[in-house]
């Protein structure tokens, strides 16, 4: 007999694809950063969009370390739970690279600010 989890076909919900910004050494490092986040961000059912920036001086001469940034709107920060699983496992993974989840709120503040401003006029 087939356990509950194996009769039913996974469905994965439907959520918007994620800025992910990689800082790396070279583009080829970056490439590489790039398709291990796109086979974790798979296996938790998330889909991301890549950003490569310059790469960074991390002082003394030295180049900063590779970095890999996922940027999550303030609304989806407590409903998101695999953007959080994504991230432990992107840093199981990659041991060397910052991995960092970008929550924006700035949107999230800016909204009540302008009713405020209409309610008083």
């Amino acid at each position: 007999m087939l356990s509950a989890s194996m009769s039913k076909p996974r469905t994965p919900s439907i959520r918007p694809p994620l800025l992910c910004e990689i800082c790396a050494r070279d583009p080829a490092h970056a490439d590489s950063l790039s398709a291990i986040a796109v086979i974790c961000a798979h296996d938790v059912g998330q889909k991301l969009v890549f950003k490569t920036l310059p790469p960074g001086n991390g002082g003394q001469g030295k180049p900063a370390p590779s970095s890999l940034t996922l940027h999550l709107p303030a609304e989806l920060a407590a409903t998101q739970h695999p953007v959080w699983c994504l991230g432990c496992r992107l840093a199981c993974f990659l041991p060397d690279v910052r991995i960092s989840v970008l929550i924006q709120g700035a949107q999230a503040f800016a909204a009540p600010q302008r009713a405020r401003r209409r309610r008083a006029a």
